[in-house]
């Protein structure tokens, strides 16, 4: 039927995909993915509470207002005046990274003088106050090894490829660099050195001189131990100086050249990833939230036919939840956009089907959920089911990549005996 996709093939598509070592494959993880990672803790009544590990941009924002809003309209704060001040300009509900954008856009308007009644030190210590904040709630470590960033990082150590794995994300925490490191998956973030490593953007540029071996991580929105230190130098490190800014959500603006160049450069690796003839890339976690982002996802796979995406998307396909993800799957032949309920494959929405329900059961690692309701047809008792594709849940995500990790290795061995 026009408005059905068959489940069995698609998840047979995107777990062959997966499984290659020939073509550029790619995996783009967003701010939803460290959700699906739970802890459990008790509140101030002693009371059990299954929270996540790091929260969403929304969770953040709300975490951050709490800390640094002064409580006092008759004393407001440096943030609740931006936020007065931006309210009034239009600008609602603003999450944390619009902040910090305008933010950065009053400072480059301020100059030496004032903009919206706040000073350049002003706004540069509201900068620096906010990215401080983040950087606490975010510096956290994952509770065990069997989280789905270590299947993540299992799938990238998992293959002898011909091109290396490229892991996106826009999350600014090192929950990926610690799966990555606790696997023994050998990676290259831009930064040559250890005690305090250097941003090279040579080697970024130049990435493809290493082996194919080392996964690619790009931090697009920058990361908790990147900083900016007194001589402009870009580096990597994890002592807290006050001397040294973060680099926390590198805005587009350009008002300061150090800040933008590592921002650029990511971007630039996702729009030669997705150039690559034949690139496949995965994404979790992304509601298409970011413009700028967008505009380098469409763009490219308009230049390059060859070329998929497939995002995953937590939860059902709602208008109102993911209007942007929607419209870009609509607009984009080689965008598959893929829901709990429902996907947009070749411009087409359409609901989940299986023609043969026994097929259920050699799909792996439980990521298809389906429900059966017995309706009289003709005067016969008839089986319907409905169906669910969770790869949008990263938890499951994660276990479907560890288990093609894990069937590849198997492959790998009985051939070489």
């Amino acid at each position: 039927m026009n408005n059905e996709h068959e489940i069995f093939r698609q998840v047979g598509y995107i777990q062959q995909t997966l499984s290659q070592d020939k073509k550029p494959i790619g995996v783009f993880i967003a701010a939803g993915c460290p959700l699906s990672v739970r802890v459990n803790e008790r509140d101030e009544a002693g009371k059990k509470v299954d929270d996540p590990l790091i929260p969403d941009v929304a969770g953040l924002t709300s975490l951050i207002a709490t800390k640094i809003t002064s409580g006092d309209k008759k004393k407001p704060s440096h943030y609740d005046k931006l936020l007065t001040q931006m309210e009034a300009d239009g600008i609602k509900d603003a999450n944390i990274e619009i902040i910090l954008s305008q933010i950065r856009a009053l400072r480059q308007v301020a100059g030496k003088g004032t903009v919206k009644e706040f000073t350049e030190k002003d706004l540069i210590d509201l900068d620096e106050l906010i990215c401080k904040t983040i950087s606490a709630e975010v510096d956290k470590l994952l509770p065990n090894i069997e989280t789905p960033y270590h299947g993540l990082a299992a799938w990238a150590k998992a293959l002898d490829r011909d091109k290396p794995v490229h892991i996106f994300t826009t999350n600014y925490d090192l929950l990926t660099e610690q799966a990555l490191e606790e696997e023994g998956c050998l990676y290259f973030d831009g930064f040559i050195g250890a005690r305090k490593a250097f941003f090279d953007l040579g080697a970024v540029e130049d990435e493809k001189i290493l082996h194919p071996r080392w996964a690619r991580l790009w931090k697009i929105h920058g990361s908790i131990n990147w900083r900016l230190d007194s001589n402009k130098n870009i580096i990597r490190t994890y002592e807290k100086d006050d001397k040294q800014s973060y680099l926390i959500y590198p805005s587009h603006l350009k008002y300061d050249q150090s800040r933008k160049m590592p921002y650029l450069a990511m971007l630039d690796r996702l729009k030669d990833f997705i150039m690559s003839p034949s690139s496949a890339l995965f994404i979790v976690g992304y509601s298409f939230s970011d413009d700028h982002i967008n505009d380098i996802i469409l763009q490219s796979l308009r230049s390059n036919p060859t070329a998929i995406i497939y995002s995953f998307i937590y939860g059902d396909l709602e208008q109102d939840k993911y209007e942007k993800a929607i419209r870009c799957a609509k607009s984009t032949n080689n965008l598959s956009l893929i829901a709990f309920d429902k996907a947009i494959i070749g411009r087409r929405v359409g609901k989940w089907s299986l023609k043969d329900h026994e097929k259920v059961n050699e799909i792996p690692s439980e990521i298809v959920k389906f429900k059966k309701e017995t309706v009289d047809v003709a005067g016969k008792a008839t089986d319907i089911y409905t169906y669910q594709l969770q790869l949008g849940d990263f938890k499951l995500f994660g276990n479907f990549l560890k288990e093609i990790s894990a069937t590849k290795k198997n492959e790998h061995e009985k051939s070489s005996e």
